[in-house]
C-alpha cells in the first residue's frame, strides 16, 4: 500500500469516526427534558475537617429532624414497632439536642431551631406518605448515617474542647438509633 493510500485511508477512518460520534451525539439528544437535579445534602466524610460551627449546624439540624420525623411517625404509624422505635429515637435525639444546646451556649454556637428547606421537604413528604413506616425508616436512616460520621469525626479530631465530648456522647446514641432503624 502506498503512503498516499495510507493517508487517504487514515483520513477516511477519521471522517467515519467523527461522523459516527456526531450521529451518536445527535441520537442521544431527545426532546424529553430530564427533571432538574434534586439538591443533595453533603455530609462530611471522616477525612474532612469539621469546624465547630459546621459540626453544630449538621448535628443540630439532624437531631431536630430526627425529633420531628419521630413525632410524625408516632402520630401516623399504625405499626406498634415503628411507634416504639420512634419513641426511642425521639427521647435519644432530644437528649443529644439538649447537650448540643448546652455546649453550644458555652462556645456561642447555638443550634438552629429551624430546618433546612430540604429537610423540611422530607418532613412534608413523610406527613403525606402512604407508607409512613417504610419512609420514616428510609429517611431517618439516611440522615442518621450522615450525622453519625460527623459525630465520630468531630469526637476524634474536632477543634473545640467543649464540643468534642458532646460528639463523643452523641456518636454511640446515634449509632444505636441507626441500628434500630435498620432492623
Amino acid at each position: 500500500m502506498s503512503s498516499n493510500r495510507k493517508i487517504c485511508w487514515g483520513a477516511r477512518s477519521l471522517r467515519f469516526a467523527v461522523v459516527g460520534c456526531l450521529a451518536l451525539a445527535v441520537a442521544s439528544c431527545g426532546t424529553k427534558q430530564s427533571p432538574p437535579p434534586r439538591p443533595i445534602t453533603v455530609l462530611p466524610s471522616a477525612a474532612a475537617a469539621l469546624t465547630p460551627a459546621l459540626y453544630m449546624s449538621i448535628a443540630g439540624d439532624i437531631s431536630l429532624y430526627a425529633v420531628r420525623a419521630s413525632e410524625i411517625a408516632i402520630e401516623r404509624s399504625a405499626d406498634e414497632r415503628t411507634r416504639a422505635l420512634a419513641q426511642g429515637v425521639l427521647a435519644d435525639q432530644r437528649g443529644v439536642a439538649s447537650q448540643l444546646s448546652m455546649a453550644g451556649r458555652r462556645v456561642n454556637l447555638l443550634p438552629d431551631a429551624t430546618l433546612t428547606p430540604l429537610l423540611e421537604e422530607e418532613l412534608d413528604a413523610l406527613r403525606r406518605s402512604s407508607d409512613v413506616d417504610r419512609d420514616y425508616r428510609r429517611l431517618l436512616g439516611t440522615a442518621l448515617a450522615g450525622v453519625l460520621d460527623a459525630h465520630e469525626t468531630f469526637a476524634r479530631a474536632g477543634t473545640s474542647a467543649t464540643l468534642r465530648p458532646v460528639a463523643a456522647m452523641a456518636a454511640p446514641v446515634t449509632r444505636k438509633n441507626l441500628d434500630a432503624v435498620r432492623r
